[in-house]
Formats: C-alpha cells, sequence, structure tokens
C-alpha cells in the first residue's frame, strides 16, 4: 500500500506525518483543518444576510485583456459569479490612453512620436468599449498602474528632472503636476470608470522614492510618508472631483514603506481607499496574513488575492487555494475588510492565464467565498466542474472551450488538488521561504538563490526569526532535505488520485492532464535537486569540512543529471513556452556549474592552508 509523507501541518512544523491511503484522503478532505478554522466557526460566520464584501473584483493585468475574447469571456464568467469590478492593470497604463495634451501638443506628438498617439487614440477607444460592455452586467471599472510612471519624451522636455547622474528624481516638484494633468485627461477621457488602482511603492515603477536612487539634496531630506502624501494627492484630487475612487496598493516590500503609504493615505482623505495584499510583500501562500489587515480604520480597505499563483507553480501546475482563501476572507471579514480582488494572470507571461488553467478554480473560490465566505468547498468544486476544465497544455489563444465534468468527480478534483497544493508548497518554498525566482523557475546561482530567500522575498521582514529555519545547520539541513523528498513522494502519489486516464473527458485531454503530471514531477525533482545542492554547499562554506565539500559535490552531480534529463524530456514532448520556463533546464546547470566552482575554490583554498601550515 502507497504512502504519503506530506509534512500536512504546513511549513511551520518539521515532523512528517505518514499516513495511509485512506487516511490521507480523509484528511485532505477536511477544507476547515487545511484552513486552521474549525468548521463550526466557518458555517457560523457566513449566517448575515447580502454579500460578505461589497467589491468583489477581478483583475486582468497581461496584455490579453487588449483582446475581445478575453474581455467578453471575462465579463461573461464575472457576471455569472457574481463578481461587479473588473481591474485592468499594466505598469504604465495611462501611457495608453493619454499623452497628455498638457504636455505634448498634437504638433509635437506627429513631428516625434505619431504611433504613440495612434495607440492612445485606439487605446481609449477601446477601454471605452470595454466599459460600456461591462456596465450592462453592471460591473464597474477600474484601471491600475504603478506610480511614476511617464512617456518617455517628458524628460526631453524637462531636463531638470535628471539633474543628479542621470537619475530621474522622484522628488521634483514637477511630478504632482504632472500626475494632476495627465489623470485630469484620463477621467475625462474615460467618464465611465469606477476610478483607479494605484501602486506607489513599487519598485517596479519608473520612478519611485522607494528606490532611493537619488542623490539629490531633497531626496535626502524628504520623508517618505510625504512623498507618497503628495503622489496621490495629485491623483486623488482630479478623480474625487469627478466622483471616481482612487484605491492604493500596499505594494511595498518592508514594514517602514509600508507604513509610509498608508500614513500618505490617511492624511490625504478618507474616501482613499487601501487596498492590502492578503500576505505581506508577495502573494505567498504560506506567508503570515498581512498585518495591517483591520488596522487601516481611517480608510475602508480592500484585499488583494493571487490566483494565478505567481508563487505556486505560476498556474501551469494545479493547486487548490480554496482552503487559504476560506480562512484568509474570514479574517479579512471580520477585520471589517469591505472587498476583495483576485488576480487572474501574471503580467509578465503572455499568452496564458486561469482560463487556460485548471487553477481557474481559485477564481471560482474567490469569487463564491467573497458573496458567502461560509460556502462549502464541494460546492465551489462542483461548480467550477460544471463550468469546465481547459487543456493545460494549450496556450489561451489556441483553447476551445473547456470541457464541463460530472459533478460527480467534486471529490476526487478536490482531493487531487489540496495533495498537490500540499506538494508546491514544499517545492518552491524552503521550510516556508521563496526559493524560486519571480517567474517560478530555479535559481541560476548560489548569490541568486540566497537573494531569493533573504532579499527580495524576505520572509524576515515580517516573520523575525524565519530566516533562522535555513541556516545552514546540521539539523536544518535535515529537515531541508526531508521537505524536499515529501515534495517528490507526494508528486508520484498525485496520478493515484487523479486517474486521468478514468476521468470521463475526452482521451486527447486524458493525454494532456497525464502529461502534466509528468512534467510536474519533472519540475518537482529539479527543485528538489537545486535546493539538496545549494544547501550541501552553503553547509561545506560554513565548516569547510572534507565530507561537507564531497557531500555537496554528489549532490551538484545530481543536479547537472537532472538538467540534463529534463532536456532531454522538453525535447520529447515540447510544451508551451510558459511551461519551459518553469522546466528550462539552462538555470539547473549553471547554478550546478557556480556550485562546483565554488566547491573548487574551496578545496584549493583548504589545499593551500595546510601547505602553509
Amino acid at each position: 500500500m502507497p504512502v504519503w509523507q506530506l509534512n500536512v501541518s504546513g511549513i511551520r512544523s518539521i515532523t512528517p506525518v505518514i499516513l495511509d491511503r485512506r487516511s490521507f484522503l480523509q484528511f485532505i478532505s477536511s477544507s476547515a483543518l487545511l484552513a486552521g478554522v474549525r468548521p463550526s466557526r466557518i458555517m457560523a460566520a457566513g449566517n448575515a444576510p447580502g454579500p460578505d464584501f461589497d467589491i468583489r473584483g477581478l483583475e486582468l493585468s497581461g496584455s490579453g485583456f487588449w483582446q475581445w475574447r478575453v474581455i467578453d469571456r471575462t465579463l461573461d464568467l464575472m457576471d455569472r459569479l457574481g463578481l461587479n469590478t473588473l481591474i485592468l492593470g499594466q505598469d504604465n497604463l495611462p501611457n495608453s490612453i493619454v499623452w497628455p495634451r498638457a504636455y505634448f501638443s498634437e504638433d509635437f506628438m506627429y513631428a516625434r512620436d505619431p504611433t504613440h498617439m495612434t495607440v492612445s487614440h485606439t487605446g481609449r477607444d477601446y477601454l471605452r468599449q470595454v466599459i460600456r460592455r461591462a456596465a450592462r452586467k453592471n460591473i464597474g471599472v477600474f484601471l491600475e498602474a504603478k506610480e511614476i510612471s511617464y512617456p518617455y519624451l517628458i524628460v526631453e522636455l524637462h531636463p531638470e528632472l535628471m539633474e543628479k547622474k542621470g537619475v530621474v528624481c522622484p522628488t521634483h516638484p514637477f511630478w504632482w503636476e504632472f500626475e494632476r494633468a495627465r489623470y485630469q485627461e484620463v477621467v475625462e477621457t474615460l467618464p465611465g470608470i469606477g476610478g483607479v488602482v494605484i501602486s506607489t511603492g513599487s519598485n517596479e515603477s519608473q520612478v519611485t522614492f522607494a528606490a532611493r536612487n537619488c542623490t539629490c539634496a531633497r531626496c535626502r531630506t524628504y520623508a517618505a510618508a510625504d512623498w507618497h502624501e503628495n503622489l496621490i494627492r495629485s491623483i486623488h484630487e482630479p478623480l474625487q472631483a469627478q466622483g471616481k475612487r482612487v484605491v492604493v496598493r500596499d505594494c511595498s516590500s518592508s514594514r517602514s514603506e509600508q507604513a509610509s503609504i498608508l500614513e500618505g493615505c490617511a492624511k490625504v482623505s478618507r474616501d482613499v481607499v487601501v487596498s492590502l495584499k492578503n500576505t505581506p510583500q508577495e502573494f505567498a501562500p504560506v506567508f503570515p496574513d498581512n498585518p495591517q489587515i483591520g488596522r487601516t480604520k481611517r480608510n475602508d480597505t480592500w484585499v488583494e488575492f493571487d490566483a494565478a499563483g505567481q508563487f505556486s507553480g505560476l498556474g501551469v501546475f494545479p493547486v487548490s487555494l480554496v482552503d487559504d482563501f476560506q480562512r484568509r476572507l474570514l479574517h479579512a471579514r471580520d477585520q471589517g475588510v469591505k472587498g476583495a480582488w483576485f488576480r487572474a494572470d501574471v503580467e509578465a507571461v503572455s499568452d496564458a492565464s486561469l482560463f487556460n488553467s485548471v487553477n481557474l478554480l481559485n477564481v471560482f473560490a474567490g469569487a463564491m467565498l467573497t458573496v458567502r465566505v461560509a460556502t462549502r468547498p464541494p460546492e465551489i468544486f462542483q461548480r467550477w466542474l460544471a463550468h469546465g476544465i481547459p487543456d493545460p497544455l494549450r496556450t489561451e489563444s489556441e483553447q476551445g472551450d473547456p470541457v464541463t465534468v460530472s459533478p460527480d468527480e467534486a471529490e476526487r478534483f478536490g482531493n487531487f488538488l489540496r495533495a498537490s497544493w500540499l506538494v508546491m508548497a514544499k517545492t518552491v518554498y524552503v521550510r516556508g521561504l521563496i526559493f524560486a525566482d519571480g517567474t517560478g523557475a530555479l535559481p541560476d546561482s548560489l548569490d541568486a538563490a540566497i537573494d531569493n530567500l533573504l532579499v527580495l522575498h524576505a520572509r524576515e521582514e515580517w516573520e523575525p526569526g524565519a530566516a533562522s529555519r535555513i541556516e545552514p545547520t546540521e539539523e536544518n539541513l535535515r529537515f531541508i532535505l526531508a521537505e524536499k523528498a515529501e515534495a517528490e513522494s507526494g508528486v508520484a502519489a498525485l496520478t493515484g488520485l487523479l486517474q486521468p486516464e478514468r476521468l470521463p473527458i475526452p482521451a486527447a485531454l486524458q493525454s494532456s492532464y497525464a502529461t502534466l503530471l509528468k512534467l510536474y514531477a519533472l519540475y518537482v525533482r529539479g527543485f528538489s535537486r537545486a535546493t539538496a545542492a545549494c544547501f550541501l554547499a552553503r553547509r561545506a562554506l560554513a565548516t569547510r569540512a572534507a565530507a561537507d565539500i564531497a557531500a555537496a559535490r554528489t549532490a551538484v552531480a545530481e543536479l547537472r543529471v537532472h538538467g540534463a534529463d529534463a532536456g532531454r524530456q522538453l525535447g520529447e514532448m515540447p510544451p508551451p513556452h510558459f511551461v519551459r520556463r518553469l522546466l528550462d533546464p539552462a538555470p539547473a546547470l549553471r547554478l550546478a556549474a557556480d556550485l562546483q566552482e565554488k566547491m573548487t575554490e574551496l578545496e584549493w583554498a583548504q589545499k593551500n592552508a595546510a601547505n602553509r601550515a
């Protein structure tokens, strides 16, 4: 009889729990237990009449929302699920709508950038039609952007913005005038929008105080909260005058930056909405709740969720976040949160979203739970299967209609998808810290791996002491390697749980799901080998012991073998580009070469030290 050695109590616990098949299925079918909430509490919490959340949104942030097929399909699903807010987001979206005219005359645009002028005309006409189509279904439309953004020609017209070493200064007073004029034109051009969603604390903005890259005297003495206040106010004023809402995302990488954003919101107006990620800094389901949920009493709060799974396999590999969403939405509702919205794609991935992923399930979960947070998970699985499942190995533009599945299969899919999440939680994370890069792929050097774990996605910032779990101690190493072994045994069990050859779906679709599970096993194996190699190498670098160096070399050799094997398998069954990105053997081979070089350098240092002695 097969056994699963999944660490069912989550990342914090390190003691494997061994269950036989019957006990395992009984355990994962208990959604309330996985969510960390007693069933009686969940059922008791949802008795209030009306929706539990006023704002129930869906976000599209990829290039796909410029296609009518994507928009119409999205609006139809939102209408059926009771979602009432569509958020369209791109880093520099306002530039696709306005120039603005206050700074760029039509003659200037014809002379310097006629293409941009045409793009903006087309973009605004397209978005007007999107807004009208959404309004017919009582769905409001918000535009999302990371600020400060600007058309590149603005620094030519205003060279004073680059007074220090070619760096565009984020605190120059020009920006407050520019943003006010630009958003005034946005709201005049698109009078039907419900408002805008802005990220002011992101390092991904074209100009941001968060980067601290300008060294002028003004930037050196500027208070972060004042900067956020000035930026938010310059956008809020023209929108408030037209009765539109401004939503400010908590897109921050530190507690201090988060506090500055929230202080800036509070100073501007009570009607500025604060939107908090459900987990701090990154959309990582293993992270704790965002500590600011329930604390922004002066401003209404919305909470943002990532249904696409940026740090859960990028929507490619099947995972259920139903239980996680239920627990977190219950917490948010109890803290007075007014709205919740769910990201259905990742802006960096083309021709892919949850509409060509099994994980569209998580949009169904978000929609149904924001209406009634006490909704029983089997109802969510049944309604999702009635909508249908896609071919996960076809791009979004290649998809046909989803294939409906009998609601009798809800238990099977529920068991499979919950088990799959437990596998993913031990794959791209190391004891609850993010090991993958932002695209879900392997790091390609030891420095990149440590940067992912401790700097870029620092859980330590929000949970002091978390980093101690991955220090290269003998005890930690034992737990880390056990976690990866559990992931490998868990992914091997998934085929038996789903049994794709027995699903009541067409044979071609059965074959796609069988292939997907083989690719999933390859993905898990890559992370298992890479994690072992990195942490055994860290151990060797710390101890400089010959036995630890030998163990690291063995792990590096196994990683190299995996890279070669992955290359062969991908050649035999070429998947879509976004799947290849996750499984690309090149990062594994570069990582192996980097670690091999470090071990060689360490051995040479040891020999030189011995010779000197």
